[in-house]
C-alpha cells in the first residue's frame, strides 16, 4: 500500500469492491465454454442463409412484377375513365345548350304574349320553370307579366328569382362540417 500514490490510498478500499466485482465477472466469462462452430458447419450456415436470402429476394421480384402489371392495369382503367367522362361532359354540355336554346325560345314566347295572358300561363307553371323563364326575359317585360299576377305569386317568384341555386344545400354542408 505504501507504493500507492496519496490519493489512491484513500481509494483503495472503495476500489477493492468493484476491482472484485470486475475480475468475478472477467474469470465467468473466460470460463465459461464459447460455442466453436467448425468451419463445415459455419459453411453450411451461410448457405443455408444465403439460400433464404435467394427465395426473398425471388419474392420480392415477383412482387414487384405483380405491382407493375397492377399499375399498368390501374393506368388503362384511368384514361378509359377519363375518357368515358370527357364523353359525359360533352354531352352534358350538349344538353345544357340544348336547354337553354329552349328556355330562350320559350322566353321569346312569352315576351311576345300580352302582360295578362302570360302572367296566367306562368302562374300554372311550376314555380322553378316559371322562375326560368322571368328570370331570362327583359325586365320591362317581366315587370308588366309580374304585375298582373297574384300578388303572392309574385312575391315568390321574384324571391326564387334572386335566390342563388344550390347555396341553401351549400351552407347546410357547411355547418355540418363544423
Amino acid at each position: 500500500m505504501k507504493k500507492l500514490p496519496g490519493i489512491l490510498k484513500s481509494l483503495y478500499p472503495a476500489l477493492l469492491i468493484p476491482g472484485f466485482i470486475l475480475t468475478s465477472l472477467l474469470i465467468i466469462i473466460i470460463a465459461t465454454p464459447s460455442p466453436v462452430y467448425s468451419q463445415d458447419d459455419l459453411l453450411q450456415y451461410l448457405q443455408t442463409k444465403g439460400a433464404e436470402l435467394d427465395q426473398k429476394e425471388q419474392l420480392l421480384q415477383e412482387r414487384e412484377k405483380a405491382l407493375q402489371e397492377l399499375g399498368k392495369d390501374i393506368m388503362a382503367r384511368i384514361k378509359e375513365y377519363e375518357y368515358i367522362l370527357e364523353r359525359v361532359e360533352k354531352i352534358l354540355a350538349e344538353i345544357d345548350n340544348t336547354k337553354e336554346e329552349k328556355i330562350q325560345h320559350v322566353v321569346k314566347t312569352y315576351e311576345k304574349m300580352q302582360p295578362e295572358e302570360a302572367a296566367i300561363r306562368l302562374e300554372e307553371l311550376d314555380e322553378k320553370t316559371a322562375v326560368k323563364v322571368l328570370a331570362f326575359m327583359k325586365p320591362r317585360k317581366a315587370a308588366n307579366i309580374l304585375s298582373m299576377m297574384a300578388p303572392r305569386k309574385a312575391a315568390r317568384l321574384t324571391k326564387k328569382i334572386t335566390e342563388i341555386p344550390g347555396l341553401e344545400k351549400l351552407i347546410v354542408k357547411m355547418k355540418k362540417k363544423r
